[in-house]
């Protein structure tokens, strides 16, 4: 499985930045769906005790600058990762005067979705602050 992104534009990060924050309200553990053409962020908290259930759905050539993907296999060409929308939603809290955030599927200690903030510098070289959210 592979997974990479590059998001550019402001407006795009800003947009995709409030919708994480929007999720990041609702639940404490939402299902992050990944398929060559969109994003879904699915929540299903125990509807019973109250809790919320919902699907939000991303079209990925609204968002990203760059997308790439591959699934575990041809026939089933999707990723589902289990994540903290909290934690991505700090992640791109630092995001906000960025250049551009990349977000990747990595493999550290245990699967992560890392976050690699690009921020402007006053030097010529720009500094990179990564974030690794557990999957």
């Amino acid at each position: 499985m592979r997974f990479r992104a590059k998001i550019v534009d402001v407006g795009c990060l800003n947009h995709f930045t409030r919708v994480v924050n929007t999720i990041s309200k609702l639940a404490k553990v939402c299902t992050l769906r990944l398929s060559t053409e969109k994003l879904y962020f699915i929540l299903s908290d125990k509807v019973a005790n109250g809790g919320v259930s919902m699907w939000c759905e991303l079209s990925q050539g609204n968002f990203f600058d760059e997308f790439q993907m591959e699934g575990v296999s041809a026939d089933n060409n999707e990723i589902y990762l289990e994540l903290s929308p909290e934690n991505l939603s700090r992640a791109l809290k630092t995001a906000q005067a960025a250049k551009a955030v990349k977000i990747k599927l990595t493999k550290k200690h245990c699967p992560c979705i890392t976050l690699a903030v690009e921020l402007p510098s006053l030097s010529i070289s720009s500094r990179i602050v990564t974030h690794d959210i557990p999957v």
